[in-house]
């Protein structure tokens, strides 16, 4: 079952059915900007993919996350929300926290949440450039006339949402000191350099070495001795194999060549058979993508959020099946890991091993500008990872 909150086609702008909504809709109620915004996956930012009325094309590269600008908020709170004049609604400092009030010089709207499956994956915004009383009765108007449906989408008119309250809650603490992301950037980076430098030297100069040993008891074995000394070369010999076994899953752990060579899913994948080896659980992939190959730095942090995942669903949820599900649509990649274990506080996690698995992922999340989702309790985890495909190679 697909995880994509629309077709691609959808996502890109070719679905003719919004384009004649939004156009409608400004027509009919003389709105002077009308836009549906789109989620590709739930917790995706949200695009403005479908518009009438724009002064240009800004809005269309404006990219709002969950909780942030007018969409975002409107996606993650699950509310409408309705500005009858903006400048007196709004602290002028808080203009930059909705730029799309900047891109169309809005004085006055409504968004709207659209529902589909019911999950929140878009909204609807319709808006005035000027400010007049009027303005709320076309508000209602459209509100009254749509009902609950849009298209093939279901609209949340109700339980508009306190502005207020929303303002207070998005202006940072006072107190304590921003956290200095560039350092532990940098750490990450050297941190992956010497991963990738020790996966080499194990495989090309340790395991070599091993083979060599290996083959000379073979040779050996072949020679003309008794029966207890063909029992020694071949304990050795089977000591000598699971050794290199060990090596093998060490250097996929510190640096699989298949990221390298193949890719952030075969990578994923080799990953994950050793987990099954080594821990006992099934670990099941679906979906596909669109692309084999994504930026360095995407493929390697999203590969090690996954492999945290794995390795922390297997170790410590005592579910016999794991779920892993990747799927990459409009331009943003999805990846969940979940299982049916025990569950734990997201919260208040309980550490184990070196209690930096969730504080590493978050981070690395933070690296390549993607959204990070942990999910836990009696039904078991899921861990949902939202990347944009076009990270920078440079960042890190």
């Amino acid at each position: 079952m697909t995880a994509s909150n629309f077709p691609e086609e959808t996502l890109a702008g070719g679905y003719a059915v919004y384009t004649d909504a939004v156009g409608e809709l400004r027509r009919r109620y003389s709105f002077d900007f009308v836009a549906i915004g789109l989620t590709a996956f739930v917790g995706a930012p949200l695009k403005w993919i479908y518009s009438a009325g724009a002064t240009g094309e800004r809005h269309k590269r404006i990219v709002l996350a969950p909780g942030h600008g007018i969409g975002g908020i409107v996606i993650k709170s699950g509310k409408p929300m309705l500005f009858t004049d903006i400048d007196e609604e709004i602290d002028p400092q808080e203009y930059s926290s909705y730029p799309i009030v900047f891109a169309e010089d809005l004085r006055s709207f409504c968004a709207l949440p659209l529902k589909k499956n019911g999950r929140v994956v878009g909204s609807l915004l319709a808006a005035f450039r000027s400010v007049e009383p009027k303005h709320v009765a076309v508000y209602q108007q459209m509100i009254d006339d749509l009902g609950d449906a849009l298209c093939d989408l279901e609209v949340v008119s109700e339980g508009f949402m306190n502005f207020e309250k929303i303002v207070e809650e998005k202006r940072p603490a006072k107190s304590g000191a921003p956290i200095p992301h560039s350092e532990i950037t940098r750490i990450i980076g050297a941190q992956e350099d010497e991963r990738k430098r020790i996966s080499r030297e194990l495989h090309d100069g340790i395991a070599q070495e091993l083979w060599s040993v290996s083959f000379s008891l073979k040779r050996l074995r072949d020679m003309s001795m008794g029966a207890e000394e063909r029992a020694l070369i071949d304990e050795a010999g089977a000591n000598i194999e699971r050794i290199l076994d060990e090596l093998h899953n060490i250097t996929v752990e510190l640096r699989p060549s298949a990221l390298d060579h193949l890719g952030f899913a075969s990578a994923l994948r080799s990953q994950a058979a050793i987990f099954e080896r080594t821990y006992g659980a099934e670990i099941v992939f679906e979906g596909e993508l669109s692309t084999e190959r994504f930026p360095q730095a995407l493929e390697t942090q999203a590969y090690r959020i996954c492999q945290e995942a794995m390795l922390n669903a297997c170790k410590y949820s005592d579910s016999d099946r794991i779920g892993v599900s990747i799927e990459s649509a409009g331009g943003w990649l999805r990846v969940s890991v979940s299982d049916a274990g025990c569950g734990f506080d997201v919260e208040e996690p309980e550490i184990r091993g070196s209690g930096c698995g969730l504080p590493g992922m978050k981070e690395r999340a933070f690296l390549i500008g993607a959204t990070l989702t942990i999910e836990s309790g009696e039904e078991g985890t899921t861990v949902t990872l939202v990347a944009p495909m076009g990270t920078d190679e440079g960042a890190l």
